[in-house]
């Protein structure tokens, strides 16, 4: 099985979430480097950054799955009123939190003051 270098981040803690997503969904994920992360400023800053492997085959559906984080955490951003309470819900919620009515598909912005 040929693996491919799926990712590099500068922290071994970026790289451990985004490995925890991908195996907690039944990818054959590999972490590389991880013990150069505490040599950093004692060698190139490159050489201590974290890669992330997958078998040729999930690296498709690893991206799929990066993208819908993605998708899932700008939804999260937004605010959905609920037509029922008019309570403010985080857009990537399907019910009110307030009372449990089903909240409309598209979210408006959440706007915020700016000191």
């Amino acid at each position: 099985m040929k693996r491919v270098r799926f990712s590099v981040h500068r922290t071994v803690g970026e790289a451990r979430l985004q490995e925890g997503l991908l195996a907690g969904s039944g990818l054959s994920v590999e972490v590389r480097g991880e013990s150069l992360a505490p040599l950093s400023g004692e060698i190139p800053s490159t050489e201590t950054w974290v890669e992330l492997w997958l078998p040729e085959e999930e690296v498709e559906r690893a991206r799929e799955l990066l993208e819908e984080l993605e998708t899932n955490g700008e939804k999260a951003a937004r605010a959905v009123e609920c037509p029922g309470c008019r309570e403010e819900n985080p857009g990537n919620f399907e019910l009110c939190w307030s009372c449990g009515e089903e909240l409309p598909e598209s979210p408006r912005p959440r706007l915020r003051a700016v000191s």
